[in-house]
C-alpha cells in the first residue's frame, strides 16, 4: 500500500477544521433560540415607601378652660378659705375672704341705709308742701284779720294799733310763704340727685368690699390651695381652679410634623397611670412655636426642641378629671379630618 505524501495530509486536517467549526456554529445559534435576550422594555418593579398613618408625640392632661390662677384685687390678709381642695365651685361662688372684709361691709351697710333714706326724700317733699298750705292758709286769715281791723278803725271801734298788729301778721305770713315754697322747690329738685348719690355710695361699697372677697371666675374644680389662712396676699395667686368636666391632652408635636396634624382627627393618649386609653379628636393646632416642657421620665430626654402645641378633646373619665398635668403619649391618626 503507497504511503500518502504531505499534501494529502494537510487537505485531511484541512478538512476535518471546517467541520468543527461548523458544528460549534450550530450549537451557539441552537443556544441563542432557546433563551432569547430581555426586552428593553421589561422593568423590575420600583420599591414603595408605605404610607405613614400616625404620629406619637409627648403629651400632659389639663382642663378644657386651662388652669386658671385666681389672685386677690388687693394687697391683704387671708382671713378665710371657704373652700378645700377638690371641692366643685360656680362662677362668682365666694372662695376667700380677706382681712378688711367686716368693715367693707359694714361701710355697705351704711350705704344702703342712706339709700333708704333717700328713697324717703318724696315724702319730705309732700310734708314741706302741706307746710307751704299751712302757711298759705295763715296769710289769708290774717289779710282777713287786716280788713276787718282796717272797717273797725275806720268806725271809730278799733285803735290803730290792732291795725298795725294784724298788718305785721300779714307780712310775716307772706314771708313765711315765700321761704317755706323756696324750700319746696329745692326738695323736689333735689329727690332725684339724692337718691342718685345714695346709689352711688352703695355703688362704690359694694365695690370696696368686693375686693375683700376672692371669687371663682369660672365653673370647675378647686384644683390647689396656693396660700393658707393668714398670710399676706400681696398680688399673688391663692388658688388653682379649672373646668375638669371636660380634659384635653396638650401634645407637643415637631414643628417639622406639625403639617400633618388637622382639626378632627382622632388621636388616643395613654398613661401608665390610666387603666384604659382615652379617646380624642384635635379640637385646635397652635399658632406659634416653642420648646418643649414635657420630658417624660428619661433624664436623658432632649431638650429645646421647636415644637407646636396641639389640643385634643378627649372623651369624659372621672379619673382623668382628677390628673391634671398628668404626662403620656399621644397618637394621633393621620388622614383626612372626620366632618364634625
Amino acid at each position: 500500500m503507497p504511503t500518502p505524501d504531505n499534501t494529502q495530509i494537510r487537505k485531511a486536517a484541512l478538512v476535518l477544521a471546517t467541520i468543527g467549526l461548523w458544528a460549534l456554529g450550530t450549537v451557539g445559534c441552537g443556544e441563542s433560540l432557546a433563551e432569547p435576550a430581555p426586552s428593553p422594555a421589561t422593568k423590575a418593579p420600583a420599591s414603595t415607601t408605605p404610607e405613614r398613618t400616625s404620629l406619637v408625640s409627648l403629651a400632659r392632661l389639663e382642663p378644657s378652660s386651662r388652669v386658671v390662677n385666681v389672685a386677690a384685687a388687693s394687697n391683704d390678709v387671708i382671713q378665710q378659705i371657704l373652700v378645700q381642695e377638690g371641692s366643685h365651685v360656680l362662677t362668682d361662688q365666694v372662695l376667700v375672704l380677706l382681712g378688711s372684709y367686716p368693715l367693707r361691709a359694714a361701710e355697705l351697710e351704711a350705704a344702703r341705709i342712706d339709700l333708704e333714706r333717700a328713697r324717703l326724700e318724696p315724702l319730705e317733699v309732700d310734708a314741706q308742701l302741706a307746710r307751704v298750705r299751712a302757711i298759705e292758709a295763715e296769710l289769708a286769715y290774717a289779710r282777713e284779720e287786716v280788713t276787718s281791723q282796717e272797717g273797725l278803725s275806720r268806725k271809730g271801734f278799733s285803735a290803730g294799733k290792732e291795725f298795725r298788729d294784724a298788718q305785721l301778721q300779714v307780712r310775716r305770713a307772706e314771708e313765711h310763704l315765700h321761704e317755706a315754697r323756696a324750700l319746696l322747690e329745692r326738695k323736689t329738685a333735689n329727690v332725684d340727685l339724692v337718691l342718685r348719690e345714695a346709689q352711688n355710695q352703695v355703688t362704690q361699697a359694694e365695690s370696696r368690699m368686693g375686693s375683700t372677697m376672692i371669687k371663682s371666675p369660672i365653673a370647675g374644680r378647686v384644683l390647689r390651695i396656693l396660700m393658707k389662712q393668714g398670710e399676706r396676699v400681696d398680688m399673688n395667686p391663692v388658688l388653682s381652679i379649672g373646668d375638669t368636666n371636660n380634659m384635653v391632652a396638650v401634645a407637643e408635636v415637631h414643628a417639622n410634623e406639625i403639617r400633618l396634624v388637622e382639626v378632627g382627627q382622632k388621636a388616643t393618649f395613654t398613661s401608665p397611670a390610666l387603666p384604659d386609653s382615652l379617646e380624642g379628636s384635635v379640637s385646635s393646632v397652635g399658632e406659634m412655636i416653642f420648646s418643649n416642657s414635657v420630658t417624660g421620665e428619661d433624664p436623658t430626654a432632649p431638650r429645646g426642641l421647636r415644637i407646636v402645641q396641639v389640643r385634643v378633646l378627649l372623651e369624659k373619665n372621672e379619673l382623668a378629671e382628677r390628673m391634671t398635668n398628668l404626662e403620656g403619649q399621644l397618637r394621633i391618626h393621620l388622614g383626612p379630618a372626620e366632618e364634625p
